[in-house]
């Protein structure tokens, strides 16, 4: 059975369910703050999570997702992966749909958006509040305080400082002096383990995202755009209305005849995975 999330259709799915032979309502609707994917050392609040609870531990406010030797894939808004590499942290602030609130407090995230921004998403480090206002590749270093845009467009709060950093370019935080954008070097962007995994991710979301859209075009169990659980895969993946699926490493053309090939055009972030 495919499970899925969206905003706006829960009644509807639930007409279809109801109403047409061998379609289930879904199990669950994941909210901001999933565990969808893991690896390594993970922890919840000091306690080791298992593998086996992804795709069903949801982070409640408050709670610390934290890796050593580990990275760990969280979902935010539809169509907003949220990634951190080893030995960094972060804290749920807000897991509404309207307003959702993370807290990275330590090491390096990606964040991955492959829809236009409805809601309110919002990446918080040290005093320094950045709101998502496009879909594309997001990076963040709390080590160097540095805030990177590789695909997209970000706005950053910064006491009373306001700040629009757009594509190809990065943010220096530190130092108390005004905020003013440098160019990413692509090279740098692309040297750090945790784009080399969030790629990776990329590429089994894809498949995972081929395969539950093979199964609803088989099924006809399309409940609208949203997270679909892929039991093959074992983990969410993102399906789009129409149109064309976004996607910073690879372009794929949305249609229910088929898909696209995957053409790479990587991106990158970071100087250093040791810094």
């Amino acid at each position: 059975m495919t499970k899925s999330w969206n905003i706006g259709w829960p009644m509807l799915a639930l007409t279809l369910a109801v109403a047409t032979p061998g379609m289930a309502r879904p199990e669950r609707m994941p909210l901001p703050g999933l565990l969808n994917s893991m690896e390594g050392n993970v922890r919840l609040d000091g306690r080791s999570v298992s593998a086996r609870l992804v795709g069903s531990e949801t982070l409640q406010p408050s709670q610390v997702l934290e890796t050593k030797n580990g990275k760990a894939e969280v979902l935010l808004t539809p169509g907003a992966f949220l990634r951190i590499g080893d030995d960094s942290a972060l804290r749920i602030l807000s897991a509404s749909l309207e307003d959702s609130q993370v807290r990275l407090m330590k090491g390096k995230a990606l964040l991955r958006t492959d829809t236009v921004i409805k809601h309110t998403l919002s990446i918080m480090m040290d005093d320094t509040t950045t709101r998502i206002d496009q879909r594309g590749l997001y990076g963040f270093n709390a080590r160097r305080e540095t805030i990177g845009v590789l695909q997209g467009k970000a706005t950053i709060y910064k006491g009373d400082s306001r700040f629009v950093l757009k594509k190809g370019h990065k943010l220096h935080l530190a130092g108390g002096q005004p905020l003013y954008a440098q160019k990413l070097s692509r090279q740098a962007f692309e040297s750090g383990r945790l784009f080399r995994w969030s790629q990776l991710r990329d590429k089994y979301e894809s498949k995972a995202r081929q395969s539950v859209q093979r199964t609803i075009a088989q099924s006809g169990r399309w409940h609208g755009p949203g997270w679909y659980w892929s039991h093959f895969w074992g983990f969410y993946a993102y399906l789009p209305s129409a149109g064309t699926y976004f996607s910073p490493y690879y372009y794929n053309p949305y249609a229910w005849g088929g898909w696209g090939g995957d053409g790479w055009g990587g991106w990158g972030w970071g100087d250093d995975d040791d810094d």
